[in-house]
């Protein structure tokens, strides 16, 4: 139960003192085992509750008074167990938002037997869990998202992923309707008038959260097939011809994973089916009917950009991935949901680079590596496998722990391995373990085959948490040696304990080659293959190690330009030159330098490296130090975006495009070129009459530039667009623009279209996180969210307003991290994940606070100089 907080003084002195009650255990008990689901609904998308019955077949172990199953706003009308030629009525008891007991007047026998549950429920309107609904173009649409913990809202279920059973799925539905789900439909037949009733082929063995259907109005796009299983595109009425993108690519990306797994896709069929708005997801997995928001699988041909592209391949190839790693063989519980996750974002990457190779894939790793290293310096990080005992915990599992750090390790260990040895590992981790649950350990094992010490460095990194920071120091006294030491790599103020270490794949590349070292102590020496004292030493080859890279003084400098550095490496010492002027251990100078060089470097990605360096200094920049700011940005990027401009050009690339949408409205902003914000401007005014003048990848940079100086007209404008366009991308870019006017009155009217009901809070939010980019906003929108917190809690779905803290996470002061923990400590707890980001935001603002006043007379001698 959770508790709330915000009381008086007065009320507190009066009220007596109460031992607050201890949550119910997350796991239910090991009384009873589902061996098989009957599961029958009635659903109307048109309505907001349901009806249905479950039967579930049992192994009862022991002799029991009561069963405990899960559900959530569920009304249990009957509850009837069969077993042993007996029958025992029940009697529910809802126990907490979670838990439902099922009590009978006498306790009831071992063996086998049939539990029947009659109930109706809610289908959620502002959730995007469980059983829920949602408009499109008029139509009303019912769809289910289960994972984590959702399928106890549309059914009452032993809710857990280490009871992977059969299901068998019928659906009572309005004759007019399509019904989808997780295997292919076995027949229809009428119901009563007006409604049809559509049973489905029993499932292979699956646990809930994987259990899937839809329902509404859909038009089904046939894919083809891929050796004997059929593709289908399910999508909302009128949509068909926008899957052409989807429906041409699915196939190849599905044989190269039939291909590294060696085995055929594992399922019956496979439906993609497109979800109008999600919240926190953007795909998933469910076996044989993934399901995907709008904006990564439709688009309209002007839409069909490199971009999205992009992001299609990259999450369908993850989803892709699950149906073999992750559904053909489950993790057995949550604390080990990194296995899960971690595994498809590697290997969806893997897949992505081999089906489009001139995107240059392979250097996403780097992109993962930087998202997880920016939580893993936290103090209050966790580890890769988290244990999950409470609904806290879980709720704060599906990060960029799971994801980013599980993939780069995962992608270090298939590196030191070899790619030949690292699969031969996953094969016997699938053979092992095929139709069934598995742990961590268990892929550890199957990887490592027997090498204890292998399956020991991997533990290292997954059961404890942080980066190693690993310094090398050059020694040619004798014969050439790199000497190596670590310890946990720490920012400046971090509580964190550096006394830690790791044992850490290090390979390393000379002039002479390449040479490697399980560093397993703190220290260690690895001789080099020269004979002579190299010119330069690179320390990370490729990228691959998950550890912050500690050169001496002046190494890296000199490493970055005279040595023959892949992109991988340029990218890895980039985000590491960031990183340590955190740590102290890289002037703030150096970082800078290598930012300018590296900026004009014609691949995007490292570019857009340099920018972060400079982005991450805007802190430091004080009101006397903007146009030396500025005059930064212009050094390093100035003409490249004015070469670039807003608008599209004939000739450009997608590479271009992407370039153009990453660092030309920074430079108009950060960079205040008075040219790029004029140019914003007009084409920002030409599109409004006619909105196909601006490319789709670079729509957002330009409406957000021109709302930096717009005035109400343009405000006025954008709102009225975002009322009636149904591209739901174009709606999302227009919020972004809407929470960057700069006018006090327009930034508050934007925060207000959150309480507007005309307005969608899911997509209006968006708008937050303009503001908390911005110094001169931040402040309205952190008031505007602590007066306004119970309205616009009432529109957001139920653990949504946990998130409220990260969307403030911008502030760089001491004082506003207490104000913020005084507002959200007594209000975190009610939400699922809440305290996490509570905790992460408040260390990540103390901690910026401390860099800035570390940093900002550096900077501004720096900038003096300049």
């Amino acid at each position: 139960m959770k508790w709330l907080h915000v009381f008086s003084l007065l009320s507190l002195l009066a009220l007596p003192v109460l031992a607050a009650k201890a949550p119910l255990p997350m796991r239910l008990p090991d009384v009873a085992t589902p061996l098989a689901y009957q599961v029958s609904l009635k659903v109307d998308p048109n309505e907001t509750r349901h009806t249905g019955e479950v039967v579930i077949d049992l192994d009862i172990k022991r002799s029991t008074p009561s069963l405990r199953l899960n559900a959530t706003g569920l009304l249990v009308k009957s509850a009837l167990l069969q077993i042993n030629g007996q029958q025992y009525q029940a009697r529910s008891k809802v126990l907490d938002d979670e838990l439902l007991d099922l009590n009978f007047s006498t306790p009831v026998p071992t063996g086998r037997g049939q539990l029947k549950i009659n109930f109706s429920g809610q289908i959620q309107d502002r959730d995007v869990a469980g059983l829920f609904r949602q408009k499109e173009g008029g139509d009303w649409y019912a769809f289910t998202q289960f994972e984590a913990t959702s399928a106890r809202m549309a059914f009452p279920c032993f809710d857990e992923p280490g009871w992977k059973v059969p299901w068998t799925l019928a659906l009572t539905i309005p004759e007019a309707l399509v019904a989808v789900a997780n295997t292919p439909v076995e027949h229809e037949t009428p119901a009563s008038p007006g409604w049809k009733r559509v049973q489905f082929q029993t499932t292979k063995p699956l646990p809930s959260y994987l259990v899937a259907f839809g329902i509404g109005p859909f038009d089904i796009v046939d894919g083809g097939k891929v050796g004997k299983t059929q593709l289908r595109y399910i999508t909302p009425r009128g949509r068909a011809a926008d899957a052409r993108f989807a429906a041409s690519i699915t196939p190849t990306i599905v044989r190269k994973l039939e291909a590294y797994f060696g085995m055929p896709y594992p399922y019956e069929k496979l439906d993609s089916l497109v979800l109008p708005l999600t919240v926190g997801f953007s795909a998933m997995e469910n076996a044989g009917l993934i399901t995907y928001t709008t904006r990564l699988i439709l688009a309209k041909p002007d839409e069909e950009t490199g971009t999205f592209k992009r992001d299609y391949v990259a999450v369908a190839a993850h989803e892709l991935s699950h149906q073999w790693f992750g559904n053909y063989v489950t993790m057995a519980w949550w604390d080990d949901l990194w296995l899960n996750e971690s595994f498809a974002s590697w290997m969806g990457d893997k897949i992505t680079d081999q089906v489009m190779p001139e995107w240059h894939w392979n250097t996403s790793t780097q992109s993962s590596r930087a998202n997880a290293m920016h939580i893993d310096r936290l103090h209050s990080t966790r580890r890769i496998h988290q244990p999950v005992l409470v609904t806290q915990d879980l709720g704060s599992a599906f990060d960029g722990i799971t994801y980013d750090k599980g993939q780069t390790v995962l992608a270090m260990f298939e590196t030191w391995l070899g790619p030949d040895q690292f699969q031969a590992g996953v094969h016997r981790y699938m053979t092992r373990h095929a139709w069934g649950n598995a742990t961590g350990t268990d892929f550890i094992n199957a990887l490592s085959n027997g090498n204890a010490e292998l399956a020991a460095s991997f533990q290292r990194f997954t059961e404890q948490p942080g980066i190693p920071r690993i310094a090398v120091q050059l020694d040619c006294s004798s014969s050439p040696q790199l000497k190596l030491s670590q310890s946990r790599f720490v920012p400046q103020g971090s509580q964190a304990n550096p006394a830690q270490h790791w044992h850490v794949p290090v390979t390393v590349r000379t002039p002479a080659g390449t040479t490697r070292l399980l560093l397993k102590d703190t220290t260690g020496e690895l001789p080099l293959p020269d004979q002579q004292c190299p010119a330069w030493v690179e320390a990370n080859v490729d990228g691959a190690g998950y550890y912050r890279l500690v050169y001496a003084p002046g190494e890296l400098l000199k490493l970055m330009r005279t040595a023959d550095l892949n992109v991988n490496e340029i990218m890895t010492h980039l985000d590491d030159a960031a990183a340590l002027t955190e740590s102290g251990d890289l002037p703030l100078s150096d970082a800078l330098s290598l930012a300018e060089q590296y900026a004009k470097h014609p691949r995007r990605e490292v570019a857009e490296v340099a920018r972060d360096i400079l982005l991450k200094a805007k802190p430091l920049v004080g009101s006397a130090q903007q146009a030396s700011y500025a005059a930064l940005w212009q050094r390093a990027f100035g003409v490249r975006a004015r070469q670039l401009g807003f608008a599209s050009k004939p000739e450009d690339s997608d590479e271009d495009q992407m370039l153009r949408a990453s660092i030309v409205d920074k430079v108009a902003d950060l960079g205040h070129d008075p040219a790029l914000r004029e140019e914003a401007s007009k084409l920002t005014h030409a599109w409004l009459k006619d909105r196909t003048v601006l490319d789709p990848t670079n729509r957002r940079a330009v409406l957000r530039t021109a709302a930096l100086n717009g005035d109400k007209a343009l405000f006025d404008a954008m709102t009225a667009i975002t009322l009636t366009t149904s591209n739901r991308k174009e709606r999302d870019d227009l919020y972004i623009a809407l929470g960057s006017f700069q006018a006090p009155t327009l930034a508050e009217a934007a925060r207000k279209l959150m309480l507007d009901s005309r307005h969608d809070i899911r997509e209006a939010k968006r708008l937050l996180r303009s503001q908390n980019e911005d110094e001169h906003l931040r402040e309205g929108a952190l008031r505007f969210v602590q007066r306004e917190f119970k309205p616009l809690s009432k529109r957001m779905a139920k653990d949504a307003p946990g998130g409220f803290p990260r969307d403030l996470n911008g502030f760089c002061s001491p004082d506003k991290a207490t104000e913020l923990e005084r507002f959200f400590g007594p209000i975190a707890q009610r939400y699922d994940g809440g305290e996490a980001a509570l905790t992460q935001t408040l260390e990540s603002i103390r901690l910026c606070a401390i860099y800035r006043d570390s940093n900002r007379d550096k900077l501004g001698i720096l900038l003096a100089k300049q």
